[in-house]
């Protein structure tokens, strides 16, 4: 584990865990440009496993793809949704990040691997729900944690 610095993953597309005040996991996906937390940047390696993790794991309800967005089995997000998990997408240029997929039921974390749980245990928004987000700005991914 060698902490990492926001010019250090500049450019470079990051992804990375938190639980929100109901419990839930939302994944979240730089595109080189979002704002990642200093948690993150502290051990990207536990969230790196913890993706992996849920990638491995078997879908547990369907995804629910926000609209315009594409919903093909391949897709990066509706996969991670289709694991009970909401997926965020931000931009290259920065910016906020935008929900592209939502689980139709979503997982609580205790529910989740060990693996799961320990990365986005690190990350945790008291004040935020992903269920009810359609965008998440930096500036409150930065108050809350």
């Amino acid at each position: 584990m060698t902490p990492k610095t926001r010019d250090d993953i500049a450019g470079a597309e990051h992804d990375w865990l938190a639980v929100d005040q109901d419990g839930y996991v939302g994944f979240f996906s730089s595109a080189g440009g979002g704002y990642a937390p200093d948690a993150y940047l502290q051990d990207v390696d536990v969230h790196d496993t913890a993706i992996s993790v849920l990638f491995d794991m078997e879908p547990r309800t369907s995804p629910v793809p926000a609209p315009g967005q594409s919903s093909t089995p391949d897709d990066y997000w509706q996969k991670m949704a289709a694991r009970g998990v909401y997926a965020f997408d931000s931009s290259h240029h920065g910016g906020p990040y935008h929900l592209l997929a939502s689980p139709l039921v979503p997982a609580s974390l205790k529910t989740l691997p060990e693996e799961v749980a320990r990365a986005a245990n690190r990350i945790t928004y008291k004040n935020l729900s992903f269920s009810t987000l359609s965008t998440v700005y930096e500036e409150l991914l930065k108050k809350d944690p």
